[in-house]
């Protein structure tokens, strides 16, 4: 009678160790679970937030640098002005800060020109393209009118970056005008 007890602690014991050690394999499941849908849950409130602040700030635009292979090279997002300086935002982006940035004294207008058929079946609101240069790199913005009225507007109002002749006469009395006698 005691062999049999003390087999069936014997047992009980090791069915309890098993227990323990799937207990905390699926507690480090859970875990991983756990930070996996953290993770997922972080990703949809920055998006959700870039979405919801960014849309009612800025201008909706469809964007896209050039050269371009065809008409899925377009994306969407919203144009901010901010200073000298429109910022570019992603529509599918979690990122806190702008994508793009484009200075205002550095944007060159290259002209304008009507969406074609393939552009025009994806893009309602947009009616015109306007095309211009940045550091080396064209792009095409696409939105409705007043935004490409906006973004001329914008860009026409720059201050021009003309190089004035110094005047060496003025300089110099500025230089000297503070010396010490």
């Amino acid at each position: 009678r005691q062999g049999k007890i003390l087999e069936f602690y014997l047992i009980s014991f090791r069915f309890r160790i098993k227990r323990e050690r799937q207990d905390m394999y699926i507690s480090g499941l859970s875990w991983l679970f756990l930070i996996v849908a953290a993770s997922i849950l972080l990703c949809f409130i920055l998006a959700a937030r870039r979405f919801f602040k960014l849309r009612a700030r800025g201008t909706s635009v469809l964007l896209r640098t050039l050269p371009a292979k065809n008409s899925h090279s377009w994306r969407h997002g919203v144009m901010r002005y901010n200073g000298e300086y429109v910022e570019y935002f992603k529509l599918r982006s979690i990122s806190v800060q702008a994508d793009l940035r484009f200075n205002r004294l550095g944007v060159e207008l290259i002209g304008t020109r009507q969406l074609d058929d393939d552009e025009a079946a994806f893009m309602s609101a947009a009616n015109q393209v306007i095309r211009f240069s940045f550091a080396d790199q064209e792009y095409e913005i696409a939105t409705d009118l007043h935004g490409i009225m906006g973004l001329t507007a914008w860009i026409e109002a720059a201050p021009s970056k003309r190089l004035q002749r110094p005047d060496y006469r003025r300089l110099r009395q500025r230089a000297t005008r503070f010396t010490k006698d």
